[in-house]
C-alpha cells in the first residue's frame, strides 16, 4: 500500500517542482478584503500554500485538516489558501463564513495557478523560510501530513 500511495503522489506532483528547487514562483494578489499579499513578505517563515476551490468536494473535506494546520502554526509559520474560482470574490467570502475559514484567502490569477503547475485540487506546496519549495502535494492531505510536510521545511 505504502508503495502504491507514493507511486501515486509522485505521479501527481510530477508537474510540480522538485524539492530544493529554486524560490517558488513570487506573486502578489489579492486578498478578500482586496489588500494586495505578495509572497516575498513572508520570507524567513515557512509558508504553506493552499490552492483550492471552493466547487470542490475534496477541498471541503480536507478543510478541518487546513483549518486544524491554521490553528497551530507556530511564529515563523504562516498558512496562505489560494482560491482558483476567484472571479467572485463574494462567493468566495461567502464560502469562506459557511465553512469557518479565518486564514488568509488569496484571490488566484491563472499565471499563479499555471506558475505552480496547479491542474488539480487541493494542491499544497511546502515552502522552505528562503522561499524554495520544500515539498508539495496534490489531493487529500490529513492534518498529520501537512503537519509533518511543514515540519520539514527549513527556516
Amino acid at each position: 500500500m505504502l508503495a502504491l500511495w507514493l507511486g501515486i503522489s509522485a505521479y501527481q506532483t510530477r508537474k510540480h517542482f522538485a524539492a530544493g528547487a529554486a524560490a517558488a514562483p513570487a506573486f502578489t494578489l489579492a486578498d478578500l478584503s482586496g489588500r494586495n499579499v505578495s509572497l516575498t513578505e513572508y520570507r524567513g517563515r515557512k509558508v504553506v500554500l493552499h490552492f483550492f476551490a471552493t466547487w470542490c468536494g475534496v477541498c471541503k473535506t480536507e478543510l478541518p485538516s487546513v483549518r486544524a494546520v491554521q490553528r497551530g502554526l507556530a511564529e515563523d509559520e504562516v498558512l496562505l489558501a489560494i482560491v482558483a474560482d476567484a472571479e467572485d470574490p463574494e462567493h468566495v467570502r461567502r464560502f469562506a463564513t459557511e465553512h469557518g475559514l479565518t486564514y488568509p484567502i488569496l484571490l488566484a490569477t491563472d499565471e499563479v495557478l499555471r506558475a505552480y503547475a496547479v491542474d488539480r485540487f487541493p494542491t499544497n506546496y511546502y515552502l522552505n523560510g528562503d522561499g524554495s519549495v520544500s515539498t508539495s502535494s496534490t489531493g487529500l492531505s490529513t492534518w498529520l501530513g501537512m503537519r509533518a510536510r511543514l515540519l520539514a521545511a527549513s527556516n
